[in-house]
This record gives C-alpha cells, structure tokens and sequence, in this order.
C-alpha cells in the first residue's frame, strides 16, 4: 500500500487550521499542532470516529517559544518523520507584542527549524491574509517591503513597526505582509531546488479571529490550501512558487 504523504498544521485546534485537519484526514497523514495538545487528543479521537484507517499524531506547539518549536523537531526526528507539507496556520489578531511574535518571529522560526525534516518536493504554506496586502499598507512599510530585504531586516521592521503602533487591526495587516516578504523574499531562497513556499489568504471567514460578520465560511477558507495541497504537483513550479494566492486559488499581485 502506497504510504500517505505528511502533513504537518499548526494552530491546528480550532478555526481553518481545524477545518483543513477534516478536510485531509482520509488522504494524508496528518500532524495536528497547538499549544493545548489535550483539545487536539480530542480531535484525534473525533477524526477517528468519523473516518476509516486515518493516521494522525499530535504533538505540543507554542510558535512564540523557540524552545517548544525545538522540541517539535526533535520529535519528528526521532520518530524519523518527513513532512511533505507544512502549513503555517497558527496566528493570532490581539495584542501587538504577541502579533509579531507569532505572526511574524514564530513562524519564520517554525519554517526554518523544520525546513530539514521536510521532504526533498515538500510544499510550505504561509498563511497570509486580503490585510497583508501591499496596498493596505501604511505608506511607509509599503515602500519597505517593496525591495528585497533579509530575515534580520523583516523582523527588525517588526519591531519598529509596533514601537509606532498600538493598534492590533494594524499591526496584524503588517504583521501578514511582513510575512509575506519573508516568504517571497528570503523563504524561498532556503528551500531546496524542488521545494516549493507559497503565500495564501484564506479570504475574510468566519472564525473566532474573522468574528461573526464575515461572509465565508470554513468550507471557503480552506479552497485555497486544498488546491495548492491537492491539486499542485510536489514538483518545484517556478510559475507557482513563491507566489501570493488568493482566496479563489488565484495567482495575485502581493
């Protein structure tokens, strides 16, 4: 029997990061994360219930602590565990110290730590946001991120940025388009020749971070994911990677 390819999500306990594990589990072997592991057992037994000769694992996950990411590695490497996706679900919208640890320093630790144990034409997720946009950008940062910069650079306007600002709606529509520049601008250069790295926004949906009033729901977040997962060969394709996706699968401008 042919082995399941690897998925590895986190945030994966609630919201899009929930709705994705649901969406996959027949096909994949997933690797549930977040930092409350015991709602994730409780996914895991829900999963199992509900679909045949599932294979899932879960393991403890607190993007803001590079120690916790460390472990997660180390496991995966233990177990001699190769992921073929990893998606970058796990984000937060309120407070903006905790915005730019997560958005930006946590996920950009999580991509790097676990860059070695993904496989040799695995796919890495960024997920973004319609926020992140360049246009939505305060004039300033817009004008930043449009030339290349490096890691160091990116987390270093971060903290600028939220030395300026108190304001969370702003700091998280920075916090994803820094994220984005990372990806598009120093990411992608770290994968290896047939890896792929691909910036998406799920659209505005209704989750406790996109609140009660967004028209999508969790079936229209996860379109996007899906198609990059599924549909998108595990082969480096220069017309995809490293490119900004839509909440329609779209190729967009960042």
């Amino acid at each position: 029997m042919q082995m399941k390819r690897i998925v590895l999500i986190t945030g994966a306990n609630r919201g899009l990061g929930l709705k994705l594990a649901e969406v996959l589990a027949e096909k994949y072997s997933l690797i549930l994360t977040a930092r409350k592991v015991e709602e994730l057992e409780k996914i895991k037994i829900n999963l199992e219930k509900k679909f045949q000769n599932v294979e899932i694992r879960t393991h403890q996950l607190d993007i803001s602590k590079k120690d916790s990411v460390s472990k997660l590695k180390d496991w995966l490497i233990k177990e001699q565990l190769k992921i073929d996706v990893l998606v970058n679900n796990a984000g937060v919208i309120e407070n903006p110290r905790l915005i730019i640890d997560i958005n930006v320093i946590g996920t950009i630790d999580v991509s790097e730590q676990l860059l070695p144990t993904l496989t040799d034409d695995g796919k890495i997720l960024l997920v973004s946001s319609i926020l992140g946009k360049l246009n939505n950008q305060p004039k300033e940062l817009k004008e930043q991120l449009q030339y290349k910069k490096t890691k160091e650079e990116i987390i270093e306007l971060s903290e600028q940025f939220i030395k300026s600002n108190d304001n969370s709606r702003i700091v998280y529509s920075a916090s994803k388009a820094l994220l984005n520049a990372y990806g598009r601008y120093v990411l992608s250069g770290l994968v290896k020749p047939n890896q792929s790295i691909f910036c998406m926004h799920p659209g505005w949906i209704k989750t406790d971070m996109g609140g009660p009033y967004a028209p999508g729901n969790l079936d229209d977040g996860v379109v996007t994911s899906q198609f990059l997962i599924n549909n998108l060969p595990f082969q480096r394709n220069d017309k995809y990677h490293a490119k900004y996706f839509n909440d329609k699968a779209k190729v967009e401008d960042f």
